[in-house]
């Protein structure tokens, strides 16, 4: 017992006396444009603008609408038509829509946005559409369970994905197609492979809280008519995304290591952001009771 009060009392001597306040100079933060545009085959223009806000600093996120952008010139043009994207809401900005140009397969957009006299530009095309072989429903339990998907992924290497659901039943309908985390994947190791692959249920952009706190947020249910949205998209779109999620999962978990979302918009440290143009393939399952 001695000794152990001992070996306590020097635990207690080096803990304290290798205590030391550190302080950390913050470099002095740098107000960005956010950009989350996107375009898809049949369907115009959207784009979202916002400011970005400080870790540190103070923010109310009761109110967002204090980050939002109302006035901004914004594009999207195919190389022979201008669309002219206009507010949603004009009081309010942040949604810009277009009405023009509708997105078709093989075709480049090119984003401009102009705010407070700085104009800022990036590009995307509309990749061939690729397709899902099948879906099927795995229960996990009771009536819920996981929907899945057998892939043929085409040979070649450079293809990149993201996948989407919508559930369009009477009793859980949604009001957008939503992706889970880590919802993109590229085919560096499933090149030319055939595999299945299943997604957590994603939550409404809309609704986020309402889906944290359901225990079951993950699943679908037996009852539920799913459309699944697969989308082909480029390099640089998926390196957005991944790395967005890699530094999502990472937030508060000081064991992880820091990631930097890769923009779109690169060599400009002014705005931060993506313009995607998705190729989407669209597949329907009703998930019945078990047989």
């Amino acid at each position: 017992m001695k000794y152990f009060n001992y070996i306590v009392l020097i635990f207690v001597c080096v803990l304290f006396s290798c205590r030391k306040d550190v302080n950390v100079k913050l470099p002095e933060y740098q107000v960005k444009l956010v950009v989350e545009g996107s375009i898809e085959t049949g369907s115009p223009a959207v784009v979202l603008l916002s400011y970005s806000i400080p870790y540190f600093g103070e923010f109310d996120f009761t109110t967002p609408e204090k980050s939002f952008v109302k006035e901004a010139f914004v594009t999207v043009s195919d190389g022979v038509m201008v669309d002219t994207l206009k507010a949603l809401d004009p009081s309010v900005g942040y949604i810009f829509i277009g009405s023009k140009i509708n997105g078709v397969e093989g075709r480049m957009y090119t984003l401009k946005v102009k705010v407070n006299n700085e104009e800022v530009s990036v590009q995307s095309t509309i990749l061939p559409k690729i397709a899902l072989d099948s879906l099927y429903f795995k229960w996990e339990q009771d009536s819920l369970g996981f929907i899945w998907q057998h892939f043929k992924e085409p040979s070649g290497l450079g293809n990149n994905y993201r996948w989407f659901s919508k559930r369009l039943n009477t009793k859980y309908t949604d009001a957008f197609f939503a992706a889970p985390l880590f919802s993109v994947f590229d085919d560096k190791f499933v090149d030319g492979k055939n595999f299945d692959f299943s997604y957590d249920r994603g939550p409404q952009p809309n609704d986020v809280q309402k889906w944290r706190d359901d225990p079951n947020r993950s699943y679908y249910r037996v009852g539920d008519t799913v459309a699944v949205k697969f989308c082909h998209i480029g390099k640089a779109e998926y390196d957005f995304w991944y790395t967005y999620y890699q530094n999502k999962a990472s937030n508060s978990n000081p064991f992880s290591a820091p990631t930097n979302i890769k923009s779109m918009f690169v060599n400009n440290e002014k705005v931060f952001g993506a313009f995607v143009a998705y190729s989407p393939y669209f597949d329907t399952i009703v998930i019945k009771p078990k047989p």
